[in-house]
């Protein structure tokens, strides 16, 4: 009988419960957007994988050991959960049919290894028990798992650095902590796929298999449960899938020497002062260069090569000065007040985007003015 430790059995067991009690919120409380669908379904994955091994220490030669083996591949799709969770959640972009196409490494796995999926349940004991499983198929599966895991790995972070990249050059308003976190959650899943692959690599090191398990335990999970409580976990409001096309085909290209250039940066920066377009909570790129009778391509070109800045640090710099401003004549003014006056839209967006800029909490600042002033 394959031997597994009672820590790692109630460990399993654990993870099972979970699982499938978060697959359940996530997939049926009301509310839930569809990043928190396709977390569901991955909880429900990483669940049935998590009760793979327990199935073979109790099941014997009875209908659940029917079960032996489906869960071992199931890590073939965490790739592909991990691209499609973090595509909906920033973009909002809903699951089409086309995106079954992700789950091919999970079914060449279940292809390669059909003969030991549908063998008998006292055939599956042994095999699972003696490691009798063919060598070079195994070899292959596991080739699959590692290639599927590490391309989606480059999607994920392909998507993410394109994606901060797009708000930051057409967006004021979204809170930069978002990108840090995302860049957390990717980092845990690489750790977690390199530690399995140095596990198998030196000969399948058990300690290293569990700080795996145990990784893709905290992992998930974690985010599973910030999902459930807040849906719009790490969503960008406004954000497109792609670029916004800011010249069509019809459109003829403009070209502006360097004298030109600083003129229209000084055209903006005079407009930004005096018609304050950046109290609008809702200001993109597109709105200030309708504003300026600029192409969104153009103004961007602008503030980027003649003000060394993207959109999101042109538009909060005055944010935070207003705010600063207004902290220095009305210290006795609601922080989160002052903030909304001067066009951000959240609490959690405001205190980040200030100690971006600021390097400190508006808390603080607000108390270093009083230390100052006395």
């Amino acid at each position: 009988m394959l031997f597994i430790s009672l820590p790692m059995q109630y460990l399993h067991a654990i993870g099972t419960f979970q699982g499938a009690l978060l697959a359940a919120m996530l997939l049926f409380s009301a509310g839930v957007n569809n990043a928190g669908r396709i977390m569901g379904v991955w909880c429900l994955f990483q669940a049935f994988y998590f009760c793979s091994p327990l199935i073979v220490v109790h099941a014997d030669d009875t209908f659940f050991a029917n079960l032996i083996g489906w869960g071992y591949f199931v890590p073939a799709s965490f790739g592909a959960f991990l691209y499609l969770y973090f595509r909906s959640s920033i973009i909002k972009k809903s699951f089409h049919i086309k995106d079954c196409i992700h789950a091919t490494p999970l079914l060449l796995c279940l292809l390669l290894n059909i003969d030991f999926l549908f063998s008998t349940p006292a055939e599956k004991i042994n095999i699972a028990n003696n490691a009798l499983h063919k060598e070079n198929i195994l070899l292959l599966t596991q080739i699959i798992m590692f290639v599927q895991a590490f391309f989606y790995l480059a999607l994920s972070v392909k998507l993410i650095t394109k994606s901060g990249r797009h708000a930051r050059d057409t967006l004021s308003n979204f809170n930069p902590k978002i990108f840090t976190w995302l860049w957390i959650v990717l980092s845990l899943y690489a750790g977690m796929f390199l530690t399995e692959t140095v596990s198998i690599i030196i000969g399948a090191n058990y300690s290293l298999g569990i700080v795996s398990d145990l990784i893709a335990f905290t992992l998930i999970y974690s985010v599973s449960m910030a999902q459930w409580r807040k849906p719009n976990l790490f969503t960008i409001d406004n954000l497109s899938e792609t670029p916004t096309k800011v010249l069509n085909s019809t459109t003829k290209p403009q070209y502006f020497d360097s004298q030109t250039k600083t003129k229209l940066l000084e055209n903006i920066v005079q407009y930004m002062e005096d018609e304050q377009p950046y109290l609008e909570s809702e200001l993109t790129l597109d709105a200030l260069a309708k504003y300026t009778n600029l192409s969104s391509h153009h103004l961007s070109e602008i503030l980027n090569q003649q003000a060394n800045k993207n959109f999101y640090q042109f538009v909060n710099e005055y944010r935070i000065k207003t705010v600063c401003s207004q902290i220095s004549s009305n210290p006795n003014e609601r922080l989160f007040d002052l903030a909304l006056s001067a066009g951000f839209s959240s609490k959690s967006t405001f205190n980040a985007v200030f100690k971006q800029f600021k390097g400190m909490t508006p808390s603080q600042y607000r108390k270093q003015l009083k230390l100052d002033s006395e």
